[in-house]
């Protein structure tokens, strides 16, 4: 038996807050659920300030928080991409040394990438 209908406010209409939102209407279909901001429109900080690149995982500690969620969310992403035919640029990234002093912090980089499972991974 589902839950029934409720009215739900949500502050910030942010990324997390819109979310939020999200989950509290697909958890209890017919809710009302409304959110409020301070701003005019939605992701009118953060959220609406993000460079639009997914991240690979390279640059955290092996098996940390963060190296496991940039890992799984670009795989959660692209399924989401592909599932509703959403252009997905899987362009790569290239990371250069320019400098000889450089070379080991490049190298623990790509050590750090291929312990973390970052797909793809090949040195130039």
């Amino acid at each position: 038996m589902s839950p029934a209908p409720a009215r739900v406010g949500v502050v910030g209409a942010g990324i997390v807050g819109l979310a939020v939102a999200r989950a509290l209407q697909s958890a209890r279909p017919g809710s009302r659920v409304t959110v409020v901001d301070k701003e005019p429109a939605v992701a009118r900080h953060q959220t609406g300030h993000n460079s639009g690149v997914v991240h690979a995982g390279i640059y955290y500690a092996p098996g940390s928080a963060k190296a496991r969620l940039c890992l799984e969310g670009r795989r959660m992403l692209r399924e989401l991409c592909e599932r509703h035919g959403i252009a997905y640029d899987a362009c790569g990234k290239l990371v250069v040394a320019t400098a000889a002093d450089e070379l080991d912090r490049l190298a623990e980089l790509e050590r750090r990438g291929a312990v973390n499972g970052v797909p793809g991974l090949r040195r130039g």
